[in-house]
Parts: structure tokens; C-alpha cells; sequence
């Protein structure tokens, strides 16, 4: 059944009255969020929308769930169902209010779910509220535009979220449909994840160019974890995977103010408990720059080899989640870009030190 992707209006001001107390007495305008999250299954089951409520001065950020997320053969690489996504983010909420950081940082604020709407939404709102007129721009985009100075501002921001999220951790190990298993270990919790994209990757037949190839990695696999590469993860942080500074949007400089963050993280399909470095933002394809390591503050992610080649393994885990959620909704976007990282990092991967 086909599913309508924009939230009107009403069903705005409808989700606002049964969650807030003084209910809208006019209309709110809607806008959609920009496509943030780098797996097409992601996009395609949810979309997410400001909502500007007037008189009151608030903007709100709406979640809407149009299809289940697809499990199909590899369940531990599909998009975090909703209820999951609304624990992650109130998970976060209560860690940063329990140790607010030295700047404020627009998280959304959790304030309810509905699993049992037509379409299920999370509501949460925005810690600073923005013009229904603001147009937002992500991170990613407005790095070669601006001034370096501005750009080196919010990323100095940028990697303090980072350290921020990174600072909520968890006595287990994985996405969310491996917390019933408790599984403390990172390295045993990344080799299930591996192997399970593996077996759908090699049955596929057409991300790997030969079985040969698959072979041959289960082989570095081995050998990597024979040297313990993923066992230096004594408690699992929470880690966003498939987005980075395409998340992370600025406010509109049109005007020719300083651009200021105005939204992290607007999604949390993708976020689970793991190895820091695993976050998408340290990878070398996002060009993660000096300031945002500066930001992000000690120790940094990467200083041995080792760290290097584990880095290796999280790109090519990151583009088999991308294209195996290529193949889940039938969509081609990202194919090329993930393609490129798989077979990148398959490569290097062959020779990279474990030690």
C-alpha cells in the first residue's frame, strides 16, 4: 500500500494537541528535514519535519514512520524500529541533563511516541526554537561556503557533540534487538554484525565481485580477531553509524549573521552501542577535520595502526548496511558511494596491520 510522505498541517496540530498542554489555536507550518541518514531503508521509512507552533514561541521536530522498517535477511543491519529510536533518544536526553555540556547543544528533546497512529510518529522538541522562515542547511554542505573561521566554529561544536553522545554508554553491546542478549563484548558483538552482512552480501551475489572475495575477508577477519583488534572497547558508547555531518544542521546565513547549529541528530535509525570509532564522522571518507578533532578533545580517535585498520572494518560495515538497504527498498541512492567504501576498504583491509 502506497503511503503519503508529507505531514499536513492538521495532522500536526492534531499529533501537538494530544501531546502538549495549551493546544495549538492556529495551524503550525511544516517543513521537511533534508534526507540525513546515509542507508536508503532509513529514508524510506521515515521523514522527519520541524513543526513551527505560533502564537507560542517552540519548534518541534516530528518523526513520522511511513512503512516498518524491513528486516528481510539481515535483521541486525535494518533501521531501528520507532520505539527503539524514541529509547535512544530519551536515553540521551537524561544523560545530558544529568551533566549538561560547557555550550548548549540542540539535541531534540523527547516528549512522546504513538505506535498506535495511522502513522506512527516520535514528537520531540527543539531546546532553542527557530523562524518558521529559517532555512536550514547542513554541515556537510556549508563547509566549502563559508569563511574558515565560521566553518572551524561549528565544527569545534560538532565534535563536542560527538564527545557528548559519546559520553552515554551501556553495559551491553550492539543495536537494539541484541539488548535481550546482553553481549558485553565489542569485538564478539562486530563480528556477529559482520558475519551476518557477509552471508546476505555473498548470497546476493552481485556486492562482492566473487565469492573468492568474501572468503578472503572471513580470512582477515579471523586473523583480526585472533589479534583481539575489536577487544580494546571496555564499555560500548553510543555511536551513530550512517550519519554524519549531513545530520548536523546550521542556520541559514542569508542574512549575514554567523551561522549557529540549530539541530543534532535529527535521526536515530542507526545509532547503537559500540566502539567510538565506529561513529561515521571519524571516517576518512567524511574528511574529518582538525578542528572537529579538536573539539571532540582527548584521547582522539585514531593514533595507533591498529585503530587504522579497525576504521577499515567500520567503513566496510557501513557500506554493506548502505547497499544491503539498497537492495530492501529498491533504491539506487548512495550505491556508488558505497560501493566505492566496500571495495576500498576490501582492499586494504588485506594488508592492514592487527597489531
Amino acid at each position: 500500500m502506497a503511503h503519503i510522505s508529507h505531514l499536513t498541517p492538521q495532522e500536526a496540530s492534531a499529533i501537538l494537541a494530544a501531546h502538549l498542554p495549551q493546544p495549538p489555536t492556529e495551524l503550525p507550518t511544516v517543513s521537511l528535514v533534508d534526507l540525513t541518514d546515509a542507508d536508503p531503508a532509513a529514508c524510506a521509512s521515515f521523514h522527519a519535519y520541524l513543526v513551527h507552533y505560533t502564537p507560542h514561541t517552540a519548534t518541534y521536530l516530528v518523526t513520522l514512520q511511513l512503512s516498518d522498517p524491513l528486516e528481510a535477511e539481515a535483521p541486525l543491519t535494518a533501521p531501528n524500529s520507532l520505539q527503539a529510536q524514541y529509547k535512544l533518544l530519551s536515553a540521551l536526553h537524561a544523560h545530558i541533563s544529568s551533566g549538561p555540556p560547557p555550550i548548549p547543544l540542540p539535541f531534540p528533546v523527547p516528549i512522546a511516541f504513538n505506535t498506535d497512529a495511522p502513522r506512527p510518529y516520535i514528537l520531540a522538541r527543539l531546546p532553542a526554537p527557530l523562524s518558521p522562515s529559517a532555512q536550514l542547511k547542513s554541515l556537510a554542505t556549508v563547509r566549502g561556503t563559508l569563511p574558515p573561521e565560521q566553518t572551524a566554529s561549528l565544527e569545534l561544536r560538532f565534535g563536542l557533540a560527538l564527545r557528548t553522545v559519546h559520553n552515554l554508554q551501556s553495559e551491553w553491546c550492539g543495536p537494539p534487538p541484541l539488548e535481550s542478549e546482553g553481549l558485553y563484548s565489542w569485538q564478539e558483538t562486530f563480528e556477529r554484525l559482520v558475519d551476518e552482512a557477509f552471508c546476505v552480501a555473498e548470497s546476493a551475489g552481485d556486492i562482492f565481485a566473487s565469492a573468492e572475495d568474501v572468503a578472503a575477508l572471513r580470512g582477515c577477519l579471523a586473523r583480526a580477531i585472533g589479534a583481539f583488534l575489536f577487544d580494546d572497547v571496555e564499555v560500548p558508547s553510543l555511536v551513530a553509524l550512517t550519519t554524519g555531518a549531513g545530520s548536523v544542521f546550521v542556520t541559514d546565513t542569508d542574512d549575514g549573521g554567523e551561522p549557529q547549529l540549530a539541530l543534532l541528530l535529527p535521526s536515530f535509525a542507526h545509532l547503537l552501542y559500540g566502539d567510538p570509532l565506529l561513529e561515521r564522522a571519524f571516517s576518512p571518507s567524511e574528511a574529518p577535520s582538525r578542528a572537529l578533532l579538536e573539539g571532540y578533545g582527548l584521547p582522539p580517535p585514531i593514533v595507533f595502526a591498529r585503530q587504522r585498520t579497525k576504521r577499515m572494518w567500520y567503513d566496510l560495515y557501513l557500506g554493506l548496511v548502505v547497499l544491503l538497504g539498497m537492495r530492501r527498498v529498491g533504491s539506487d541512492r548512495n550505491v556508488d558511494w558505497a560501493t566505492q567504501l566496500v571495495e576500498h576498504n576490501r582492499v586494504l583491509i588485506r594488508d592492514a596491520p592487527c597489531y
